[in-house]
């Protein structure tokens, strides 16, 4: 018969959590990923003006 013992029960959970962190960070840096490039491909048409002010930046959408 087999048994788990705790701590290859607390290795398991452990390693579940870490595996569904990692792939969670990897599908936020990929959304992060498009919209960085959907604002700088918004820029570049002449979609969206970008003023730095003190406090940051200002963004002016032009609709064409």
């Amino acid at each position: 018969m087999i048994s788990i013992t705790e701590l290859e029960l607390v290795l398991f959970i452990g390693f579940v959590v870490m595996t569904g962190m990692y792939f969670k960070l990897r599908a936020e840096l990929h959304i992060h990923r498009r919209v960085t490039a959907e604002i700088f491909m918004r820029i570049a048409k002449g979609n969206l003006k970008v003023t730095e002010t003190e406090d940051g930046f200002e963004l002016e959408v032009t609709p064409k």
